[in-house]
């Protein structure tokens, strides 16, 4: 019986490891369908303030969605190198220069300028996608990603 398990125990070892990336794969498409599915729950606003909540809400789901693949273990060598350089700074620093845009459009609501609060809210919606390259991940089977990492802004009419 331990033999049995001792065996069983290698194979899994061993098809773990001869998965290459496929693990980080299925690991990044599962976290950014996380992020895409709390993004699609979110209600199309139909105010500045109302744009204002879905601009942080969408904020928070990407950039949780960034802090995870941040976190979690980057295939080795030059593929490696490039989703780091190429995709997940590029989406931090998109990310860290949306606090000014959310800052506009806060601002914007507050002050019921509908024209300011619109342009604003088409920026602070572009959170995380800035330079990020789409095409890199698409080539890696990171679809999901570069779904998530694509600017899209539900249409702001008010």
């Amino acid at each position: 019986m331990r033999r049995v398990l001792a065996i069983g125990l290698l194979a899994i070892t061993i098809a773990g490891c001869s998965s290459g990336g496929s693990g980080y794969v299925s690991r990044s498409n599962h976290t950014c369908a996380e992020a895409r599915k709390t993004i699609s729950k979110l209600k199309a606003p139909t105010d500045a303030k109302a744009g204002l909540a879905y601009a942080l809400d969408r904020y928070v789901a990407v950039e949780q969605a960034v802090s995870t693949l941040t976190d979690s273990s980057l295939p080795g060598g030059s593929a490696g190198r490039d989703l780091r350089d190429r995709w997940l700074r590029p989406a931090r620093a998109s990310l860290d220069a949306a606090d000014a845009d959310l800052n506009k459009l806060r601002d914007a609501a507050r002050s019921g300028d509908r024209s300011a609060a619109s342009s604003a809210f088409t920026a602070a919606s572009a959170a995380g996608t800035g330079d990020v390259d789409t095409g890199l991940l698409r080539s890696r089977s990171l679809t999901t990603c570069a779904e998530l990492f694509t600017a899209s802004t539900p249409a702001a009419d008010w």
